[in-house]
């Protein structure tokens, strides 16, 4: 975590500095302090503000942008009594942070965001514990309202589940999905862009879900998939062809995979899309894992979108499993 430290007294500067030992940040200056905050608000992951809290509060207003977005902010007394998460105490990590720093100075941490007080589950903080992407962020007043009246709540954690109508459901997405790609030699880029548009459109509630993009070794320099891989800004997985030969098509889960005469000819396998999906999941999940009992293995990857073909392109999508803590 980025910290930056605030001080507009001596003492204030002697407390930043010792905190500043045990969770090491930026100390700033104590002149210009709206310059140097505005500044700090882009680059830091946390503020601590030692001062008043109606300082920090004036300064800060004009720069939130909403608590996906905003960094987190402390407020400190200049002596490390009182330790105050003030803004973003679940996604940004003030409340944990106002722990560390009471524990250090000596001092109480104030945390008054309400499913803490309660004792509830806090499902931004869940979502920040386990990579989760929030879908739909203003959903969330209304789960933890439910939650603090000890009423049923609905909370779908699924890369691909749709709901039509569910107005009050709050959708978590796994960052699990492994998008397969085939196509022609030499596809065009805006093509395959074109093409991962309906794809998404159609099949892909929330594009930020995808992990990799994942093709066989024979299509490594396409440019159009490479191009894909960085429009979604994930990593490029080459999948060898030896791998996709050892598969046996009909028990991959999710599957069977399609076999391609085609495909098998033209370069020596029966699957590209599908398969590389599936392999680069199961990659980026550590393969298999013994479950305890000597005649199961436990599924740590599979196919959930078998492939779909669009000129001269294939797409499929494949999902690492993921444990979620609450």
């Amino acid at each position: 975590m980025k910290i930056g430290y605030f001080a507009l007294t001596e003492q204030g500067v002697q407390l930043a500095e010792r905190l500043n030992k045990c969770l090491p940040g930026e100390i700033f200056p104590k002149t210009d302090l709206k310059h140097h905050m505005e500044a700090a608000w882009h680059e830091k992951d946390a503020l601590v503000c030692i001062m008043a809290a109606g300082i920090v509060v004036r300064y800060a207003a004009p720069l939130l942008q909403g608590k996906d977005k905003d960094p987190a902010v402390i407020v400190m007394d200049s002596q490390g009594r009182w330790v105050i998460s003030l803004l973003s105490g679940h996604l940004g990590g003030a409340n944990a942070l106002a722990g560390k720093l009471a524990k250090i100075c000596g001092g109480q941490a104030v945390v008054t965001t309400a499913t803490d007080v309660e004792g509830a589950t806090a499902f931004d903080e869940v979502a920040k514990k386990n990579g989760l992407l929030i879908e739909n962020l203003e959903k969330l007043k209304y789960v933890s309202g439910a939650l603090l009246d000890k009423k049923a709540v609905q909370v779908v954690i699924d890369p691909l589940y749709r709901a039509a109508g569910a107005e009050r459901t709050l959708y978590l997405r796994p960052q699990t999905l492994v998008l397969g790609v085939g196509c022609k030699k030499g596809m065009a880029p805006e093509r395959m862009q074109a093409a991962f548009r309906e794809f998404a459109e159609a099949c892909l509630p929330m594009k930020e879900a995808v992990r990799a993009v994942a093709t066989v070794d024979v299509k490594a320099g396409e440019e159009a998939i490479r191009m894909l891989a960085e429009t979604l800004e994930v990593p490029m997985m080459i999948i060898s062809r030896k791998m996709i030969a050892k598969l046996d098509f009909e028990k991959v889960p999710g599957g069977p995979l399609e076999y391609s005469p085609f495909v098998a000819k033209t370069i020596g396998v029966g699957s590209v899309a599908e398969a590389s999906a599936y392999l680069g999941a199961k990659c980026l999940s550590g393969g298999w894992y013994k479950t305890g009992r000597t005649d199961t293995e436990e599924i740590r990857a599979k196919l959930c979108f078998k492939k779909i073909k669009y000129e001269g392109i294939t797409f499929a999508l494949a999902e690492t499993m993921q444990k979620i803590e609450i």
